[in-house]
């Protein structure tokens, strides 16, 4: 099975595993070839964790994540090329590589956030949303509710960190655009995104270290019956369903029938994925409205507009 993997392509949405190479544990490919990941495999052996980073940028993979397996002290990397994307287990340390990506777990706290230490009593967990470029900068969307806002209009948990279980990994700093303070109030805000060596920010909805991830390309409708699916840090990846109402008294939050749990506010709400590993963005997750807990989201093209913003896309989709 392996060896017949080895020549065909790997199709989008799930890796297909190779034969090792080079010093790869594991090796995983997707919309790729094993003699490409083998290649990649093979050229990163002799490279030192410290250095993956730049060796990946010049085999011409764009690195996106690296994370500790927490066993025979090796670690797993995950970059794309295209399309395509790859996941090697490797022996050694994990470098310190990691950054934004829609479908992550944030913190949210009023007291200061501190990689390494425990999150702050109050701190509230939330889902990473898209990457959204705001005049030159960059910047990443998930709910304004988990920041809250207070009787005066000020944001209460300013403090965001990208989590990496069980504590804060990645501090990203202050709320820098809350939406629920304006006088038309949308479920959404904006915080900054790391940046600089290590710090990846990728325009791709993350299903974990074990799936490819999509492909953002950019933005749709959400038109009633149309199939989305939907990331949260509870729920899990790919929580698909339907539209089917408005949130009554609102008019403007579309309702699905895909069930929603805390934790997932501020997820990524996007459509079916098409056959090349691609979606568009259709909203940020808001909340679960009934008995059936079905999740109603702020649509994309409002938070946009009401940032004067507009969404990044993945290069060359």
């Amino acid at each position: 099975m392996l060896a017949a993997a080895a020549s065909a392509q790997a199709q989008a949405g799930k890796y297909t595993e190779c034969p090792k190479a080079g010093d790869a544990i594991l090796l995983d490919v997707s919309v790729a070839t094993c003699e490409e990941a083998r290649a990649l495999a093979v050229s990163l052996a002799p490279v030192p964790s410290a250095n993956v980073e730049a060796a990946l940028i010049a085999a011409g993979w764009t690195p996106l994540r690296a994370s500790a397996t927490g066993f025979q002290d090796s670690y797993d990397l995950v970059a794309t090329r295209g399309l395509a994307a790859v996941m090697l287990r490797r022996p050694g340390d994990a470098p310190d590589l990691d950054g934004w990506m829609a479908g992550r777990e944030l913190v949210f706290s009023r007291a200061p956030l501190v990689p390494g230490a425990p999150a702050p009593k109050g701190a509230s967990v939330c889902t990473s949303a898209f990457l959204i470029r705001l005049g030159s900068h960059p910047g990443g969307l998930s709910a304004g509710h988990c920041g809250d806002v207070t009787k005066k209009g000020t944001t209460r948990r300013r403090n965001a960190a990208l989590r990496r279980p069980p504590q804060p990994g990645i501090v990203l700093g202050g709320v820098q655009r809350n939406l629920l303070r304006r006088a038309r109030k949308l479920d959404a805000l904006v915080l900054p995104v790391p940046s600089g060596a290590g710090r990846p920010a990728a325009a791709v909805v993350d299903r974990g270290l074990f799936s490819p991830p999509w492909f953002v390309r950019g933005t749709a409708r959400p038109a009633l019956g149309r199939r989305v699916c939907f990331t949260g840090r509870t729920s899990g990846i790919d929580q698909c369903g339907k539209i089917v109402r408005s949130f009554p008294g609102t008019g403007r939050l579309p309702c699905t029938t895909i069930t929603a749990r805390s934790g997932d506010s501020g997820g990524p709400v996007y459509t079916a994925p098409a056959p090349d590993g691609t979606v568009r963005a259709v909203g940020v997750t808001t909340l679960v409205f009934g008995l059936l807990q079905s999740m109603c989201f702020t649509p994309i093209a409002p938070v946009l507009d009401a940032l004067n913003a507009e969404l990044v896309t993945f290069p060359g989709v």
